[in-house]
């Protein structure tokens, strides 16, 4: 093998391809980097057997086509580190070596066994989900803290997903809160599916970073494919049973309230110094916040509100509240509740594709 190419271009797509490199397993391989030529792209696979990362980086020159396996981690630091202009990889038959050259650097590197690297997963043969990546990203953000990641109980570790035509919806849950979004896409695949909560992290990340991206999603029995901006995705989903989450939205309130969110923010930051647990008395046209621990003291907030039904004194993890409304972009947020003791539904005003139900804590005298 022998190419070069740009080191900015590189390194950007090999950022992104490192997020697959195994850190635990056992299996050496795992380790690896495979780079391969494909006519004037170079294509670069990383994989931890639970997840996969492929990129075809653009605009190489290839003098002599080849597929190698290169230490992952070393190979990405090089690279990144090398000063910006054409970067040349160069395998020679005589030894076992990659030598990596730059404008002033030079470094050799072994080959890992090309035999030995996993085959990627294939795609099925099924429809794909064509979706907004900011739309993506932003449904997993407005779900993805509901979730406990490192919890035995695999429905608590994972987002379920449910296709239908013209609609995906993601639905997330740690037993204390529900969060529920849903987005517009291009498809008429219905199913379900469980996605962990990693691998969703790892798509919000390489994915939805400008307006104009259009991914292509598809989902088989026991994996996921996200595509787009010459990066391909995929990871084994979880094989569980989600909670029938339909039960626990309510659907009828006792009252509700319109408040400001940049105000309700600041209340709520400005308790938590005291404690995470805050009382909330809705009444008249505003909500009083407060908390209290035996040795931090006493805080107490008045925000003005719009209220129509029942006075009520509820209690919150103030953390769970700060959770959903920071991840809206909103001025004004409609508060539904019933009693002090059933769940509240929180939504952005004038929009019901996002639903987040909390459960309260019990409050002390």
């Amino acid at each position: 093998m022998k190419i070069v190419c740009e080191q900015s271009e590189l390194s950007s797509f090999l950022q992104i391809a490192a997020r697959a490199l195994s850190t635990k397993s056992t299996l050496p391989i795992l380790t690896g980097i495979l780079i391969e030529t494909q006519d004037n792209q170079l294509r670069c696979v990383t994989t931890d057997l639970e997840i996969s990362i492929e990129v075809m980086v653009p605009g190489i020159q290839v003098f002599e086509p080849g597929s190698l396996v290169l230490p992952g981690k070393t190979f990405v630091e090089i690279i990144r580190h090398l000063p910006s202009g054409p970067i040349e990889i160069k395998k020679e038959n005589t030894n076992n070596m990659v030598t990596i050259s730059g404008k002033h650097s030079s470094f050799q590197l072994p080959l890992l066994s090309r035999e030995e690297f996993p085959v990627l997963p294939e795609k099925g043969s099924g429809q794909f989900i064509e979706i907004n990546g900011i739309h993506l990203k932003e449904a997993i953000k407005q779900t993805i803290y509901a979730t406990l990641a490192d919890d035995p109980r695999p429905f608590l570790s994972s987002i379920l997903w449910e296709m239908d035509e013209g609609r995906l919806r993601l639905v997330a849950t740690d037993v204390n809160r529900l969060a529920v979004k849903d987005i517009v896409v291009h498809s008429s695949v219905q199913g379900s599916a469980l996605v962990p909560v990693r691998a969703l992290r790892e798509i919000a990340n390489i994915f939805g970073n400008n307006e104009e991206e259009k991914l292509k999603v598809q989902v088989t029995d026991r994996l996921i494919f996200v595509e787009g901006s010459g990066i391909s995705f995929s990871s084994r989903l979880v094989e569980a049973q989600f909670p029938r989450y339909e039960q626990v939205i309510p659907k009828e309130f006792n009252g509700s309230v319109l408040v400001n969110r940049a105000d309700f923010i600041a209340a709520l930051e400005r308790s938590l110094l005291v404690s995470y647990s805050v009382r909330l008395k809705i009444a008249g046209d505003q909500i009083e916040i407060s908390a209290k621990k035996p040795d931090k003291g006493h805080a107490f907030e008045e925000i003005p509100a719009k209220i129509l039904g029942v006075d009520l004194e509820i209690g919150f993890n103030a953390r769970f509240l700060l959770d959903f409304l920071k991840s809206v972009d909103v001025e004004n947020i409609l508060f539904n509740y019933i009693q002090e003791q059933k769940p509240a539904l929180l939504q952005c005003e004038g929009r019901t594709d996002y639903q987040y139900i909390v459960m309260p804590l019990k409050l002390s005298a």
